[in-house]
């Protein structure tokens, strides 16, 4: 049983790792964004080069989005396969997402492809591929809020079980 319990333990906490993540980046907050990797975790997203580290991460991110009026990221549909101190997971991603100067709501579907790692600070990951499937701008007639945001509200981040 102690197993058992310690596999949905490990599963809840990758979720929440997964959650975390977009939830930061619902923020456009680059520091929490990056906080969910490994000191020397890597970002692979639409077949850039791979993003190493960190404070690389952070940087890349706080770039990414800075010309963001929002993002919205929602992941679902987690699969997780745990093998001791290691995990992989795949997760379906759905993004809209509006520019500061331009009135079009682009999307972007696809899925991440992650391998993560047990630390002492908890479940990290060590690689996070993002395989885009489709994006474009859709058709929108609504009226955008000023500065919308959510505080942060967590310490420390992500936030532990």
């Amino acid at each position: 049983m102690d197993a058992e319990l310690r596999r949905l333990r490990d599963e809840i906490e990758i979720n929440r790792l997964i959650a975390a993540y977009s939830h930061a980046v619902m923020r456009l907050d680059a520091a929490a964004s990056a906080a969910v990797y490994a000191e020397d975790g890597v970002l692979s997203a639409f077949s850039g080069p791979d993003v190493i580290g960190r404070a690389a991460i952070e940087k890349v991110l706080g770039k990414v989005y800075a010309p963001l009026r929002f993002l919205s990221q929602n992941c679902g549909s987690v699969v997780i396969a745990i093998d001791g101190d290691r995990a992989q997971a795949s997760s379906s991603v759905s993004e809209f997402v509006q520019y500061k100067d331009k009135d079009p709501l682009s999307c972007c579907f696809g899925n991440y492809d992650d391998d993560l790692v047990r630390l002492a600070e908890g479940w990290r990951f060590s690689r996070r591929r993002f395989n885009p499937f489709f994006s474009g701008t859709l058709q929108s007639d609504g009226t955008p809020f000023e500065s919308p945001s959510s505080p942060h509200r967590f310490t420390p981040y992500p936030p532990t079980l």
